[in-house]
């Protein structure tokens, strides 16, 4: 009678010997392999959110701590920032519709891209403040990269509401005519600056000539973003060069949102759309690539 041989066979001989005695392999069921991917990824997803959390409450205390007003600084350097612009804006005027007043005109424009300009500012500076956290084995560079965009996003969007909330209080603007148009635009401005988050993150750790052109970058785009101005207004070419830039597509959508008489004809939501996946795919190239490179002392 054959023996089964336990030793020295590789797995293919050995179902080729059962086999040939007569015993056949049981056979896997199919969903054995379907219930650990998915336990596996809502696993390692939930981890990734109490990471990301853990270290959005680290920022928030290490930044504005208990100090003087504390956690508000989160809203008052932005709500300050907004509101000096709105001041300065209050005389001016737009050619959009009868709806959209200089105020308020101003207010989304500009809180909306200090989202951008605060997201990208901040991420030069968040493996150097952060680098020692990287020796526990679930923080990655992306967890902390996504935590301070989501406190800058956050710090802004509340910004804009109590300042439209003052605004609408005192009769000078209108609840928002198309909600979820708003929320997009908040949405994709967000993830645009996190794809540019990423990339900076990952090679100002290196390159200290690179972080020097951040503060910059963030200023150069402030025209080319249309906060201030209606994208309506610039004459061809120009214009088509102009809406090359993201940016503007955002800001469009969220007066879309905001103001009735607006409308989306300078506005290719899927075009930003992909704007934002290639920097997304491209950030986490780049992050893969320097995270081997990050030496801790």
């Amino acid at each position: 009678m054959t023996q089964p041989v336990r030793i020295g066979i590789d797995p293919p001989q050995r179902i080729a010997i059962s086999n040939e005695i007569g015993h056949r392999p049981a056979a896997m069921p199919s969903h054995s392999v379907l219930r650990p991917t998915i336990g596996t990824f809502a696993t390692g997803l939930s981890t990734q959110m109490r990471v990301i959390g853990a270290l959005l409450l680290r920022e928030l205390h290490t930044r504005y701590g208990r100090e003087n007003i504390g956690y508000l600084w989160l809203i008052g350097e932005p709500l300050m920032l907004a509101s000096v612009m709105a001041l300065l804006h209050t005389g001016g005027h737009t050619a959009y519709g009868s709806d959209i007043k200089p105020l308020p005109f101003i207010v989304i424009g500009y809180t909306t891209y200090i989202m951008f300009r605060g997201i990208v500012n901040r991420s030069d500076s968040a493996l150097t403040a952060n680098a020692p956290l990287l020796y526990h084995r679930m923080v990655t560079i992306f967890d902390i990269v996504v935590a301070r965009a989501l406190l800058e996003a956050a710090g802004t969007f509340l910004a804009y509401t109590v300042l439209m909330v003052l605004l609408w209080s005192l009769g000078l603007v209108s609840p928002p005519a198309r909600p979820l148009y708003l929320y997009a635009a908040e949405a994709l401005m967000f993830w645009y600056a996190l794809g540019n988050a990423m990339i900076i993150a990952s090679i100002t750790f290196h390159n200290r000539t690179v972080e020097r052109l951040v503060h910059p970058y963030s200023y150069f785009m402030i025209p080319l973003s249309a906060s201030f101005y209606q994208v309506s207004m610039v004459p061809q070419p120009y214009r088509a060069w102009l809406m090359l830039v993201p940016l503007p597509h955002i800001m469009e959508m969220a007066r879309y949102g905001q103001f009735n008489s607006a409308t989306l004809d300078y506005c290719s939501p899927w075009y930003v759309v992909g704007a934002c996946m290639v920097l997304t795919w491209v950030g986490l190239v780049t992050m893969r690539i320097y995270r081997n490179k990050v030496h801790l002392n």
